[in-house]
């Protein structure tokens, strides 16, 4: 029979045996693990990718969805604003346009009341020299008739005279 000592060689052999039949059924089935591993990792990170690009593409749908609307929001807001700044501005240059063109109505008009009372003044000056010239003009021409019939008179005196003359002679 077998001694203590044969079994526990024998145990020691079986257990060595045993060792290297599970560390290389180990090895296969790390192995074979490593390997559906990866196939399932490459798998899920296949499905992993192609949901991550729809799901991108949904969300870059919807954030161009709400970036459109909200541009389209800003810019009929600013559109608004800016009608609103364009008209109170085109109120304000009127108002000043309104003003300046009165201020330079009212310059013309008064400049046109002090050349037409300017005109008025040398028309009465005028006048008076007409009426002063005229006045001259009668009084010269009366002056004329008189010496006129002055002469007319002397001439008649004369020939009477000539006459009186030649008949006392």
């Amino acid at each position: 029979m077998l001694e203590q000592k044969d079994f526990d060689i024998l145990k020691n052999m079986m257990e060595t045996v045993m060792d290297e039949k599970l560390a290389k059924s180990e090895d296969r089935m790390m192995a074979k693990m490593d390997e559906k591993l990866a196939k399932s990792e490459d798998r899920m990170m296949a499905k992993m990718d192609e949901k991550l690009a729809k799901s991108e593409e949904h969300i870059m749908d919807k954030v161009e969805t709400v970036v459109d609307e909200k541009l389209a929001k800003s810019e009929d807001r600013m559109m608004a604003k800016m009608d609103e700044k364009l008209a109170k501005s085109e109120e304000r240059m009127m108002a000043k346009v309104d003003k300046k063109l009165t201020k330079s109505e009212n310059l013309i008009l008064d400049e046109l009341e002090r050349t037409r009372n300017i005109l008025e003044n040398r028309i009465e000056k005028v006048e008076k020299n007409l009426d002063e010239l005229n006045q001259y003009y009668r009084i010269s021409k009366l002056e004329n008739d008189n010496i006129a019939l002055l002469l007319k008179m002397s001439d008649d005196l004369s020939r009477r005279i000539e006459k009186l003359e030649n008949r006392t002679a």
